[in-house]
């Protein structure tokens, strides 16, 4: 069955996302205030575990697979010859593997990208630069090169943070 992208079947006003996004940042000055880990929270890695498993073997499977007998990536791998030092230390079959990571990680990227606008279009940043330009992190002004940052990464819009803020954030 061919992946679809999840659409949201809401259409928010420009003064839906405003208030949303109000709210939304109230909540998050409260919570910055209350432990500031609040604004960085991440599922456990062992949630997920299973299906990275699964995934790896579909990867692992299908690049063997599509090593040796798909017409597109055949082609590809001779159009893209390895010079002689690396022709016995690369196989085929890890070549095509990371090109599909490559493919996937521009997939994840795009998908992503996707969740972003999920409820707010493409308007967070702008929006959210019209209700706040301080850091709830530092006090400081966000200044032009604000970053946007997911409290959690669960659909949530992001918060728009100073770029000493999202470091602080992230434990950087």
């Amino acid at each position: 069955m061919p992946y679809k992208r999840p659409r949201s079947d809401v259409q928010l006003s420009p003064e839906e996302k405003k208030r949303l996004l109000s709210e939304y940042l109230a909540f998050y000055q409260v919570q910055s205030q209350i432990d500031r880990a609040n604004l960085n929270k991440k599922v456990p890695r062992e949630a997920f575990v299973a299906v990275i498993d699964e995934i790896g073997d579909i990867l692992l499977r299908k690049s063997s697979e599509m090593a040796k007998s798909d017409q597109t990536i055949r082609d590809f791998l001779n159009e893209t010859p390895l010079p002689a030092d690396l022709q016995n230390l690369l196989p085929e079959e890890f070549r095509v593997f990371c090109l599909m990571l490559n493919s996937l990680k521009q997939w994840v990227s795009a998908e992503q990208a996707a969740t972003d606008r999920y409820l707010l279009g493409g308007t967070a940043r702008a929006s959210l630069r019209k209700l706040t330009d301080q850091c709830m992190v530092t006090g400081e002004a966000i200044g032009p090169n604000g970053e946007l940052h997911h409290p959690v990464r669960d659909g949530r819009p992001p918060i728009l943070l100073s770029k000493n803020g999202h470091s602080l954030i992230e434990g950087q």
